[in-house]
């Protein structure tokens, strides 16, 4: 944090400077800082001013005012990725006039070492968004995918903290919605390059998925057959994970032409399907065994009368039900489907969220153009028209799509109340609305996916307006960097359209804003631009008839009741990032 009196009106006292993973030495004698060190709640400004801890780490001597004296390294700004830019230059010219002996700013000219590839105002070439899909699918070659065998893996990604080099460090596990989104990519890559190693790789990454052991329930006894694990060894089976993984997979499948995984395929959706209640609605989670003791079975899950208003874990399970409708004419994935949309349209806007409301809205657009293009009714483009409209009035001039939250009494992870809240759970990337962030693993991903589908699904000029307006945004912050190549081609989560830089409250335990999300936040970013350039839209079609013949046999078998489960593992932790 800054104070007035050194820096002046332009960096003033409670603003938020950050320095990250920041190392210092500790100052015994009491002094007057000009910055200070410390865990404080906020976007910009300290709201709950300094904390009883905190450490000066620049400060001039107390007996020699002459001598300015760091703490900590800050002539690093540049490579230590400091941030935002804008705030750092203001001190660096205010100690460069102080060392200079003079009353008035120094100039200095510095730029970031990794930043968004275009300004907000610059002509973009024609061929931009093809040149983003590219430059994104290399970047998940050369750094996300690895081999194990005949299996390529996918890693999840890269951490948040930035080393006072710059790097980040990778997340080298791996996770089902992670390794089955990134299925799309190398598919795309076939159709749009006709790359035949691309099309290959991404048959690997479902054979790895499927196949490797690691992430999915192959056990036929088990009440979580056929579903995929959060991360790999561990039985833990999200609603909107395994939908997710299963839909991407399908549209790989029929990009490439490769069908070898239909089966499993449609074994991951009946057995979300099983544990979905009558009205459509599943508990965001599942343990296994721990969801599964005292007798029960995914029977009990079936009939369990569950309602949660939060398209979070709802709105993706009920794009992938239409979806298998669509490809298996199974009449209870519409009926499912259809049910929960209706009764949460009923309440709408009134929902549950998780670190934002915008990131409800914009997860909700999928399922509703899916059903737009299954049943064409006035009241289905009535919904999806409803739930857009309440997500642009957040969109700004240059395309982002700004965060909010909704009503405190229906949210599930809002800004920290307290500086000693910060970082202690999940959390909002802002800090109160009207913080100029969008989140791009929550929201902004979610929404252009769901925007594409919308103009598909109606050819109307209000979504394909507003998903042009994105694209355009998106293929502008599209992450540059040579001297952090590995992160050159990728979008990171927290962007500030005004700073025009990532940046955001890093309250979010484990997810700050310069975290690097291969799977939710680059997946789609990348497969809509693919698909837009294909020109056609993510519900795919092509295939039913060959799902409509296997499907009775993986239907009969996934109705069995196994009572007498034994499970293989005990596991019950998550890691951070997951309820």
């Amino acid at each position: 944090m800054s104070l007035l009196i050194f820096f002046g009106e332009d960096l003033p006292e409670g603003q938020i400077l950050v320095q990250h993973n920041c190392w210092y030495r500790p100052v015994k004698t009491k002094v007057k800082a000009h910055l200070t060190l410390a865990q404080v709640a906020g976007y910009r400004k300290a709201v709950y001013g300094l904390p009883e801890k905190h450490y000066p780490v620049l400060f001039q001597h107390p007996e020699y005012p002459h001598v300015m004296i760091s703490t900590t390294p800050l002539s690093s700004f540049i490579e230590g990725r400091f941030t935002p830019i804008t705030d750092w230059k203001i001190v660096m010219r205010q100690l460069k006039a102080w060392l200079d002996g003079k009353d008035g700013i120094a100039e200095i000219d510095c730029s970031m070492s990794v930043h968004p590839a275009f300004n907000a105002s610059e002509q973009l070439p024609g061929d931009v968004e093809k040149k983003a899909f590219d430059a994104n699918a290399a970047w998940f070659d050369n750094n996300i995918f690895f081999e194990q065998g005949d299996k390529i893996g996918v890693f999840e990604g890269y951490v948040s903290g930035i080393q006072p080099s710059g790097r980040q460090s990778p997340r080298p596990s791996t996770r089902c919605d992670c390794t089955g989104e990134a299925t799309m990519i190398p598919a795309l890559d076939w159709a749009l390059n006709n790359s035949f190693p691309a099309r290959k790789t991404s048959s690997q990454i479902m054979n790895c998925l499927f196949n490797g052991g690691k992430l999915a329930d192959t056990d036929p006894a088990s009440p979580t057959y056929g579903g995929l694990y959060f991360y790999e060894n561990l039985p833990v089976f999200y609603s909107d994970d395994n939908c997710r993984a299963s839909i991407s997979c399908i549209l790989a499948s029929e990009l490439t032409g490769k069908l070898d995984y239909s089966e499993n395929i449609l074994r991951c959706l009946l057995s979300i399907l099983r544990t979905t209640g009558p009205q459509g609605f599943r508990q965001g989670r599942l343990n296994n065994p721990a969801s599964f003791s005292d007798g029960k079975t995914w029977q009990d899950y079936q009939n369990e009368d569950y309602v949660e208003y939060r398209p979070h874990y709802q709105a993706y399970m009920w794009a992938a039900f239409l979806q298998a409708y669509v490809l298996t004419g199974h009449q209870n994935f519409l009926d499912k489907a259809k049910c929960a949309i209706r009764m949460t349209m009923k309440v709408f806007p009134k929902l549950v969220w998780t670190n934002g409301i915008t990131q409800e809205y914009a997860r909700l657009l999928l399922p509703l153009a899916f059903l737009v293009q299954i049943e064409d009714t006035s009241e289905h483009r009535f919904w999806l028209r409803t739930v857009a409209t309440i997500l642009l009035e957040n969109m700004a001039e240059c395309g982002a799509i700004r965060e909010m939250m909704g009503d405190l009494e229906y949210g599930k992870y809002p800004a920290p109340r307290s500086n000693e809240e910060y970082g202690t759970t999940e959390a909002a990337l802002i800090q109160q609305n009207g913080d100029p962030a969008c989140d791009l693993v929550y929201t902004v991903n979610y929404a252009f996916i769901g925007l594409h589908e919308a103009s598909i699904a109606t050819g109307d000029d209000f979504y394909i307006d507003a998903e042009n307006k994105l694209a355009d945004f998106l293929c502008r912050i599209q992450v540059k960097s040579k001297s952090q190549n590995y992160l050159d081609g990728c979008w990171m989560r927290g962007f500030d359209y005004e700073l025009w830089e990532y940046y955001g409250s890093s309250a979010d335990n484990g997810w700050g804003a310069w975290c690097v999300e291969s799977g939710w936040t680059n997946t789609w970013i990348a497969a809509t631009f693919g698909l837009r350039q294909l020109k056609r839209g993510l519900l795919c079609r092509k295939n039913a008839e060959h799902y409509r013949h296997i499907f009775p046999e993986i239907f009969r078998e996934m109705q069995i009741v196994h009572k007498a489960f034994t499970p293989k593992s005990t596991a019950t932790t998550v890691a951070p990032g997951a309820e």
